[in-house]
């Protein structure tokens, strides 16, 4: 496991150990979801199974404060459901998808998110030689969408998730 310390928060590689803290930060981030009008979660995703294998695959990652767990994203180096894009990616690939990014309930407001997308995403990013980030959320998910434009990200287009069709807005941004 590594650790990367800034703004008094840090990230790192999630660890078994955590998951229970984990799967009540996804919890708490889809009842603030869907009390914001935001069904991009429904109930029980991400479930155990999927956040344990994010773990044992080392793409699970968590943010920090103190040694608390402030909260989790994962970085992924492909994302099939990208290739499907209906709009123009900035970069023709070589990118770091990041996706289920969810704050601790208590972290809200603190900045920790703009922390995930301005310093850990492109850290992993460039650790892994990739020259772009690239994330999507649901269109009704104001906060995530404010966030992303917000921090740089430019608007592409839409994807439709290969789990079940649903359509989402794709962001990118160079590293």
């Amino acid at each position: 496991m590594f650790w990367v310390k800034k703004m008094n928060l840090e990230y790192g590689l999630a660890e078994l150990s955590e998951l229970d803290e984990i799967m009540k930060i996804y919890s708490d981030a889809q009842a603030f979801m869907a009390s914001n009008g935001n069904p991009q979660w429904p109930a029980g995703f991400p479930d155990k199974t999927d956040v344990t294998g994010g773990i044992l695959g080392g793409i699970l990652y968590c943010v920090k404060h103190s040694g608390e767990i402030a909260a989790v994203f994962s970085a992924v180096n492909y994302d099939g459901d990208y290739d499907g894009l209906e709009g123009k990616w900035l970069t023709g690939g070589n990118y770091l998808a990041v996706h289920r990014v969810a704050v601790a309930a208590k972290w809200r407001g603190r900045g920790v998110a703009k922390y995930i997308v301005d310093s850990a995403a492109p850290e992993i990013a460039r650790k892994r030689g990739r020259g772009s980030i690239r994330m999507d959320t649901h269109e009704k998910n104001a906060h995530m969408r404010g966030l992303l434009t917000g921090r740089g990200f430019s608007e592409c287009g839409v994807i439709y998730l290969m789990r079940d069709g649903s359509p989402r807005v794709a962001f990118e941004k160079k590293v």
